[in-house]
């Protein structure tokens, strides 16, 4: 990569890897000379800045909505879970009172 002169105005790749911290140190330098002097860059950095944490933010939310669906549809598992287990019971017991029942009645016999 070439040297970026303070006159010079970086593009838009080089002011984000500024922002995230990717730059080489000496690379650093420059930029931060040229910032220093542009009324224009800084302005686009503000804005790149602005952006990414409106990204941060919507992505954040949607987590949180994510988060929230699969808590709402473990309940609904969990309580259709409860439900089936409750009939299930109930059906057995049925099926074991009528069974016994007919045992008892042919044995008397």
């Amino acid at each position: 990569m070439r040297r970026i002169t303070s006159t010079e105005h970086p593009n838009d790749e080089a002011l984000l890897a500024f922002l995230d911290g990717e730059l080489s140190k000496t690379r650093i330098p420059a930029i931060r000379d040229h910032l220093k002097i542009c009324w224009k860059c800084r302005s686009m950095i503000a804005q790149l800045e602005s952006q990414a944490e409106t990204i941060a933010r919507l992505l954040s939310a949607q987590l949180d909505s994510d988060i929230n669906r699969s808590i709402k549809a473990k309940e609904k598992f969990l309580e259709w879970r409860t439900s089936f287990e409750k009939r299930r019971k109930s059906f057995f017991r049925t099926r074991f009172s009528i069974l016994g029942h007919a045992v008892g009645i042919a044995l008397a016999q």
